[in-house]
């Protein structure tokens, strides 16, 4: 097994003591992993742990480990993630089966426990403020708003006698340091992508390590891209390394980028401060290519994108898109259905598929009279509900027609409704005059102006924009534009074209990769910090194997990180 192992690789497998290895993108950190956990495996009754983040991962883990062992030692590997680990912890023999409160339990606490305290909102919204203080050990001020709601979602998951998710690792750690539960009886723990542990995750791994157990973490502080999430990235490995004496190990040695690639992401990593120094190595050598490139707009862009991909896909090679955000993926999207090009959307539902976005096309239908139904849907947008529907159909029958003001109030339409219906059906009529001459962009700005007009929400605002735009770009009637952008090629099968966000991307790699809408205001996000909007480009750009494209369009600057990567610009960018 040593003898596939590279003198890093083979270094951190031979170490018995605690060890900080620092895996480059691409350097087999999986391979290391599982090749040290076999080897220690071997020898007579050492408990060996391996912790991940994602139940797919420890499943892979735990097969490739028993794969290079033997099943004969699968009783004394235990594998899993932190919270299926810490699950187990909790189950103690003769005690009550611990009830896990599902999605939904959850939100419907949390809707009481909001209306209990007076708080508006969704309950979604504030899922992610509970999920943080647990993280951060239950501490919280009990008299803020955020303590208030905390204690009172705590105390009705007690009243229910349930948990949730989070409270598995919480009360696990919990029970470790108060002495109620006791660690696993790891004489090895691994654990894998330890960047984006935290401080919670953290705390579990401490405890076992201060238990006796020999620790070796396997991570990069470069690709630490969920600080939203509390990950510790570059200040974990750090605490690590000094608490526990821990060795660092840098695996540089990169087997997926050319060495252009490579060299171009390392150019623009460099430029944060916090950051483990590393030494990167491309392996497969020189023959990749980068590319700079700048468009009129992003229909232009995502045009050059595919056009530039798809015969790469014909001949069998694997390509995506990354976007900084899913909202980016729209034009790109509308490129692949317009050009009949296979695709998969990994990340974010199709413009079309937003309710927003369908009930616009449902009005565009009506308007071209493809369709008789629908209408119901779309007056509603504009505030009539269920009973006042049931009434004008009741007196007008299934097809509804203009009415006087004075009509619409003795049905039971408060007056300021009567004058949007009236509004509504005088602007129908223009519309379906305009259809019949072929005004098709006078319809669809008209009906954009209209739907916009009753939306509140900025993302339907966008969705409606969206859609407007990606129906402006084609031609043709309503109908054909439709039908062009319902082709079912959205398919998760080989050869597809990938459309993916760069935080979906992470683990994963392709022979070629298009970065879109690389523009400041873009990416860097100014949600987020600097270093951390960094390190999730390094990770967009080290996903490529042979070569990788970075565009942008003309309404923004370049994104600093194309600056810093020292690209030249394509000539022929359009």
């Amino acid at each position: 097994m040593l003898d596939e192992l590279n003198p890093q690789q083979r270094e951190v497998a031979q170490l018995r003591q605690n060890c900080v290895a620092i895996a480059c993108p691409g350097a087999g950190k999986t391979k290391t992993i599982a090749t040290k956990a076999a080897l220690l495996l071997q020898e007579d009754a050492a408990v060996v742990g391996a912790v991940t983040f994602s139940k797919d991962a420890a499943i892979e883990l735990r097969e490739r480990i028993l794969g290079a062992a033997g099943k004969a030692v699968k009783k004394r590997l235990i594998a899993g993630t932190f919270h299926s680990l810490a699950f187990k912890q909790l189950q103690r023999p003769g005690a009550r089966a611990l009830d896990i409160a599902s999605d939904g339990d959850r939100l419907g606490l949390l809707i009481r426990v909001m209306q209990d305290l007076g708080l508006e909102g969704k309950a979604e919204d504030v899922i992610p403020t509970i999920e943080k203080i647990k993280t951060n050990f239950g501490r919280c001020d009990a008299e803020s708003a955020d303590g208030q709601l905390y204690h009172a979602y705590q105390d009705a998951l007690a009243r229910n006698g349930k948990i949730d998710f989070q409270d598995m690792l919480r009360l696990a750690v919990e029970g470790m340091q108060n002495g109620t539960i006791l660690p696993y009886p790891f004489k090895y723990l691994l654990v894998d992508e330890f960047q984006d542990t935290d401080p919670l995750q953290y705390r579990w791994i401490e405890l076992h390590a201060k238990a006796g157990s020999i620790v070796t973490v396997v991570g990069d502080d470069d690709q630490s891209i969920y600080a939203f999430r509390e990950a510790l990235g570059y200040r974990g490995m750090e605490s690590f390394i000094k608490e526990f004496d821990a060795k660092p190990v840098v695996l540089g040695s990169n087997y997926r980028c050319r060495s252009e690639i490579l060299a171009a992401a390392d150019r623009v990593i460099r430029n944060n401060v916090d950051r483990i120094a590393k030494v990167l190595r491309a392996e497969k050598g020189a023959g990749g290519r980068v590319l700079a490139s700048r468009h009129a707009d992003e229909y232009v862009e995502a045009t050059a994108a595919i056009e530039a991909l798809a015969p790469m896909l014909e001949n069998g090679k694997t390509c995506a898109i990354l976007a900084r955000t899913n909202r980016i993926l729209d034009p790109l999207e509308t490129v692949c259905r317009s050009h009949g090009v296979k695709y998969y959307r990994a990340s974010g539902a199709s413009v079309l598929s937003r309710p927003e976005g369908a009930l616009m096309c449902n009005l565009l239908e009506i308007v071209e009279r493809i369709k008789e139904t629908g209408l119901d849907a779309v007056l509603a947008h504009l505030g009539l509900r269920a009973e006042q529907l049931r009434a004008l159909h009741a007196n007008m029958g299934v097809e509804l027609t203009q009415k006087a003001r004075a009509e619409l109030v003795e049905l039971g339409l408060p007056e300021d409704v009567a004058t949007n219906y009236r509004e509504f059906m005088k602007r129908l009529t223009e519309w379906r005059g305009l259809c019949d001459r072929k005004f098709y962009s006078l319809v669809l700005s008209g009906v954009s102006e209209w739907m916009l007009k009753y939306t509140k929400k900025e993302s339907g605002i966008r969705t409606i924009q969206a859609t407007s735009d990606v129906l402006s770009r084609l031609t043709g009637t309503f109908a054909e534009r439709l039908l062009f952008l319902r082709q079912d090629n959205n398919q998760p099968t080989p050869g597809a074209l990938i459309l993916t966000t760069m935080h979906s991307s992470k683990g994963l790699e392709w022979d070629h990769v298009w970065i879109a809408r690389s523009e400041e205001t873009v990416v860097p996000d100014q949600k987020s910090t600097e270093p951390e909007e960094r390190r999730l480009f390094y990770v967009a750009m080290t996903r490529a194997r042979e070569s990788l494209t970075i565009s942008g369009t003309a309404k923004n600057f370049a994104s600093r990180f194309v600056t810093e990567a020292q690209i030249e610009p394509a000539t022929d960018a359009a």
